[in-house]
């Protein structure tokens, strides 16, 4: 198999926006444990170790500042 087919078909596998919407669907725990005091990368530590969240750590803290820390910038 040649490379650029390959490359097209691990695309085709992974589903896009995933970390996004896992991420959307744990939206208010996250968002809790963050008000508790716990840090965003304990959060992303945890959630990872479960399977929760695929994301690499930069990606879920960009996620963080535009969910959760504007979101409570608002209010």
């Amino acid at each position: 198999m040649e490379l650029l087919e390959e490359l097209r078909l691990a695309r085709l596998k992974k589903p896009a926006a995933s970390g996004k919407v896992a991420f959307l669907q744990n939206l208010e725990q996250i968002s809790a444990a963050l008000n508790e005091g716990y840090t965003a990368m304990d959060v992303w530590r945890l959630m990872h170790k479960r399977g929760e969240i695929n994301v690499k750590y930069n990606q879920f803290a960009i996620y963080v500042r535009k969910f959760v820390r504007r979101a409570g910038d608002e209010k």
